[in-house]
Parts: C-alpha cells; structure tokens; sequence
C-alpha cells in the first residue's frame, strides 16, 4: 500500500512539469442566471395556465482551447441549462432531456488544421457553431428552445482564395437517429458558403447554396406531420450585401430563393424569402442609432395544386427576432395559437424548432449608449401571408425592449421585455396579450 501511494505522489509530483512542457490551454467559460416571467406566449390564452411561467434559468459553460503547434488547434466545451433544478424523472427516463434535465453535455468539440500543406485551405472537424451574416438562413443547428445549444455535427473545408474572398464547403448532421442506414431518417445539411470583399463594388458580399435532407419528414398540408412517409430535400439559393459607412449608415440586404420537394415527387418546393436592415448612428451624445427593416417569408394555404411556397427555415430559428416570437413559433404541442395560422406546424419537423414561415415583419427602432449602458427599443407589425383559416392578415403588433449594464469587462447584467398584442386572425378567448420580462446577470471569464 505504502508503494502504491509512493508512485501516486510521485505522478502528482511530476503533473505540473508536464504541463509546462505540454501545448498552450486557454480556458473560459460563463455562468449565467435569469428570473423569467412569461404569459399566454403558446395559446393566447389567459384561461389556460400552461403557457403563464414564472422560473428562473441558469445557464453554465466552461470551455478550453489548446494551441498544438503547426497550426493545429483544439477546442472543446461544456454546457448545461436547465429551469431551476430541472425536470427530471428517472421512471419515465427523462434524466438527459433536453433543456429539462439537468445533463451537462457537450456544447461544441473540434479540430482545426490551418494552412496545411502550406496551401490555402483549413479544415475544422467535429461539433461547431455555423453563423453567418443576421442569421436569416444558417446560425442555430439545434433549435431546442431557446438556443440551449446551437452545434451542428460535422465537416467545414475553408478555402482562402485571396485575403479578401473565401469559400466555406459545409457537411453537417442536424439529428442523426438511428444510425443504421436502413432507417433513411436523418437530417443532413450540406453546401458551400461564399463570402468576399470586393474593393470595387465595397462593403461584404456573400453568395451561398445550401441543402437541407431530412429524410423522415412529410406533412398532408394543415394535417399532422408523417414521420417516414416522404422526404423534405430543399435546396436554396442564397445573396447577401452589407456594409458599414465612416457617415454612420449600415445596411444588411439578404434574398434567397427555395426549390426541390417536401414529400417523395409530388409536393414542389418554390419559396422566397428576403430580409432588408437599413441603420444610421448619429455623431452625438448616447450615439443614437435608429433602423428599420423588412423580412418576408412566403406562406402556402393551399397546398393541393402540388406546390408549397411555404419558406422552410432551414436553421435561421431563435437568435434574429427576438425571444418572444420564437416562443411563439416554437414546434411545440402545447402551441396552439401561432402555428395554425401560419401554418409553421407543416414544415418543421424538429420539436423545439422556432419555424419561421408565411410572414411579413417591418421594423423600426432605436438604440443608445450611455458609457456602460445601452439600450434598444424596436415595434414590429407582424403580418401573414397567406393566412390559414382566418380572414385577416394581421398577426399582431410586437414591442420589445433590452437593456444592458456592463458592471466590467466580466459582469454584466441585462433585462428583457416583450409584448404581442394579437391582432385581427386572432378572436374569442385566443386573443389575449402575450408578453415576455426576464433580468439576467452573467458573468463570462
């Protein structure tokens, strides 16, 4: 015993020399709590309780980067979130469910190899983040309410064409199910990404063609959903322009364009989607900026002519609108309100996927900072489509306001208030208002 505990010292001894001559690890990572008050954000209702939450939600993170050398570089992260203590119920087997439970899992794990070869190409292997541009069409891979996580599991090639154009080739795994190939039941992302700085026309310009195979999915128009019985196979076409001028005025100009089909041959896919940002930040004190934009989704109310111009999200879900509407358009079953109307119960096929589609969303609104302080306060008409079983094509007015104190460059702490106010598609019982309040203190290091 006395050996055995004599060779364990020496081990723990020699740790710490090891470590100076092992790769260079940054560590970090977040902790973050927030009180929620929410109400009638899935059935409009204020009779029905299931959608009135008081709770308290604590996010944790702590992630590690490793430099090997040679331009090899290792990252990997842990996270956990949960409402409060979580909801977990070992007889029903529900002990890693997620954004319920209270399962630590991991948020993201990779591999990068830079310039190998010394040609100009790096590659990135294992579970990422993919962001790009606003988030319109590519920046949430997991959708589980409310951005638990974001990954997608995979494969990107980068290839630095010149110092000013790239081009990112994308193979990822959304859900992998069983992984039998016999089951023909995943869902595969996959395309190449294009974004450049042409000196001449100025600003960004990224161009993209994207892919998304989920093989277990078909839906009857307005029906439930058939798992196995089709495929949704969507391709789309994507442009986006932006920049940033020394005068204070930015822009943001993003069009894509959907085809391929939704069940075996039969149901064409043809959607279009647009979303157009226009900001300008005043020389003065608070350095005021005030924007406004547009977003359209197209909808379907009829998809027995064989065609669905329902736009399919793809993964643009929580980050871009803010909380609330995410909430309401979660694919959930306890949501009862928005998706009938819109029709987002057809084309989502992933629970807790914010499916965003058949709307029409000008904006406006205005941001300040005061030092440490900021703030932005934006209306936004929500409009539908092609309605679905209601006469109008007034979804509701939607208010938000956030706020955030930066204590230091480790403590922040923020607030967050929304309100939808259901407009005409909405009647009787189902029309009650909708809001959103949470407070958040965080702490990243």
């Amino acid at each position: 015993m006395k050996r055995f505990l004599l060779v364990i010292l020496l081990v723990l001894m020699a740790l710490p020399a090891y470590a100076l001559e092992g790769p260079e690890i940054d560590f970090g990572g977040a902790v973050r709590l927030r009180g929620y008050s929410m109400e009638n954000f899935w059935d409009f209702n204020d009779q029905a309780d299931v959608d009135n939450w008081s709770v308290f939600r604590l996010y944790t993170t702590i992630n590690a980067k490793a430099d090997l050398g040679d331009n090899v570089f290792a990252y990997v992260q842990l996270s956990n979130q949960n409402f409060s203590e979580g909801v977990t119920d070992v007889a029903l087997d529900k002990w890693e469910k997620d954004n319920e439970s209270n399962k630590v899992f991991v948020d993201n794990a990779f591999i990068d190899v830079n310039k190998s070869f010394n040609l100009p190409m790096n590659l990135r292997v294992g579970r990422q983040n993919l962001m790009y541009g606003t988030g319109f069409v590519l920046f949430d891979g997991q959708s589980q309410y409310a951005s638990t996580s974001l990954y997608l599991d995979g494969v990107k090639l980068t290839w630095d064409i010149t110092d000013n154009a790239k081009i990112d080739f994308l193979y990822f795994k959304d859900q992998e199910y069983n992984r039998a190939d016999f089951a023909d039941d995943d869902i595969t992302l996959s395309g190449a990404y294009f974004t450049g700085k042409c000196p001449v026309v100025g600003g960004q310009q990224e161009i993209y063609i994207l892919n998304r195979k989920d093989d277990g999915f078909d839906f009857t128009g307005g029906g439930p959903l058939v798992a196995g019985a089709g495929k949704k196979d969507i391709w789309m076409y994507g442009l986006r322009l932006s920049d940033k001028f020394p005068v204070g005025l930015d822009y943001s100009a993003e069009i894509a364009y959907q085809d391929g089909h939704l069940r075996s041959s039969d149901l064409e896919q043809d959607a279009l989607g647009y979303k157009l940002d226009l900001g300008y930040a005043f020389d003065a004190p608070l350095t005021p900026r005030i924007f406004a934009g547009y977003t359209y989704m197209s909808g379907d109310d009829d998809f027995a002519d064989g065609e669905s111009n329902a736009w399919d999200v793809f993964y643009g879900g929580w980050p871009q609108f803010g909380d609330l509407l995410a909430w309401v358009f979660v694919n959930a079953p306890p949501n009862t309100a928005a998706a009938p109307v819109a029709g987002s119960n057809d084309v989502a096929s992933v629970g807790g996927e914010a499916a965003y589609t058949n709307l029409l969303l000008p904006k406006v609104g205005v941001s300040m900072v005061a030092g440490d302080l900021s703030a932005e306060l934006s209306y936004t008409m929500i409009m539908i489509d092609e309605p679905i079983g209601v006469a109008s094509h007034d979804f509701g007015d939607y208010y938000q306001l956030g706020t955030k104190y930066a204590y230091n460059k480790y403590l922040s702490f923020g607030t967050y208030a929304a309100v939808i106010d259901p407009g005409e598609a909405f009647s009787g019982p189902a029309d009650d208002t909708v809001y959103e309040l949470f407070w958040e203190t965080q702490v990243k290091f």
